[in-house]
């Protein structure tokens, strides 16, 4: 019996199925993180054309990833964790906290 989970790319990966993982869509996942990426860059001070500049990305790329559109790499998101002057775990609040979904 596999457990049913409510974000279709977590849910593939756990089930090994590689072909079915989507990494850029608009899962839950990504939209958390992309909703906090975004809020810390605002309070941070922080425009999107600096950090995208800071990053080496392009800015549409950070909009992307801002908006839950884009997957964040691990690597990239330790980048804009210390750019951000966070701990790359300030992303994965929700996490941390037993907010995650399981349907």
């Amino acid at each position: 019996m596999t457990t049913q989970i409510a974000d279709p790319l977590v849910q593939a990966l756990c089930n090994n199925d590689l072909e079915s993982a989507s990494w850029n869509s608009r899962s839950p996942s990504n939209l958390r993180i992309g909703n906090r990426l975004r809020t810390r860059r605002i309070s941070y001070g922080i425009s999107k054309k600096e950090l995208s500049a800071q990053l080496g990305i392009d800015q549409d790329n950070l909009d992307l990833y801002e908006t839950g559109a884009k997957r964040v790499n691990a690597r990239l998101l330790l980048r804009i964790a210390k750019l951000l002057d966070v701990r790359p775990d300030y992303f994965f609040q929700d996490y941390a906290s037993g907010e995650y979904e399981i349907a």
